[in-house]
């Protein structure tokens, strides 16, 4: 019996091993820009950030700029002066592309935010701009809940083709992996440099994490084997 009791305690143990952790949620959206035709165009800086019920802001999710980061005004009256989340490149040097910011659903406290309607926002200059009504801006919205939503086509203030994806059961990959395979979402592309010293390449989000099922499975079938080898001993012995 007390072979037995020990063979179930390492049989929970294993459950643990084999079972994979569960994934978070994704929010991944990818759009294009139009020129504003500001002192600087075509060169431009970009921001996304999400808005809570009621427009609180809950988190910057990706970010293009750097020098001229003041020029941002919504974004800025919004997170505040010291908000350096999420910079995804330097200033832009054209439009020519796809940008695409993937996000976790953690705010800026690390903590999953709950389900409800969430705005995503989208902000760029291409000027010194000093009233948020001289910027490009674009509005969307998405539902954080169990089923996932899909959104394409979409255009808003100068921001467009669109698209906002919500999956509640996948998880980014974590910064500075290889690129992920076919299908999934590209990373941000865009122009680089006109804030120097910035590196354009894409920093993922607070991505999550993945593990290898491979080498769990084999400490599980080690352990079992071992927990079985110990009780056969010990009932010969007696």
């Amino acid at each position: 019996m007390r072979a037995s009791g020990r063979n179930m305690v390492i049989a929970a143990a294993l459950i643990g091993v084999i079972t994979p952790a569960a994934e978070a949620a994704t929010l991944t959206a990818t759009f294009t820009t139009t020129p504003n035709n500001g002192l600087y165009a075509p060169n431009n800086i970009v921001v996304v950030w999400v808005e809570g019920p009621g427009g609180t802001f809950v988190k910057t999710i990706g970010r293009w700029s750097l020098v001229r980061t003041d020029s941002l005004i919504a974004w800025r009256l919004k997170s505040g002066l010291n908000d350096v989340d999420a910079v995804s490149g330097a200033t832009r040097s054209d439009h020519a592309g796809q940008l695409t910011v993937m996000w976790n659903l953690m705010d800026k406290q690390n903590a999953l935010i709950a389900d409800g309607t969430y705005t995503v926002r989208m902000e760029l200059a291409d000027a010194n701009s000093t009233q948020a009504a001289q910027n490009r801006q674009g509005t969307f919205t998405f539902v954080k809940s169990a089923t996932a939503q899909m959104q394409t086509n979409l255009a808003s203030g100068g921001f467009t083709n669109v698209s906002i994806n919500f999956d509640p059961t996948s998880a980014p990959p974590p910064p500075n992996n290889p690129p992920p395979p076919s299908g999934n979402p590209p990373p941000p592309s865009g122009g680089g440099g006109g804030d120097a010293g910035t590196d354009d390449s894409y920093e993922a989000v607070e991505g999550g994490c993945s593990t290898g099922g491979g080498s769990s499975i084999g400490l599980a079938f080690a352990l079992l084997a071992l927990a079985t080898g110990s009780s056969a001993y010990r009932s010969r012995s007696r």
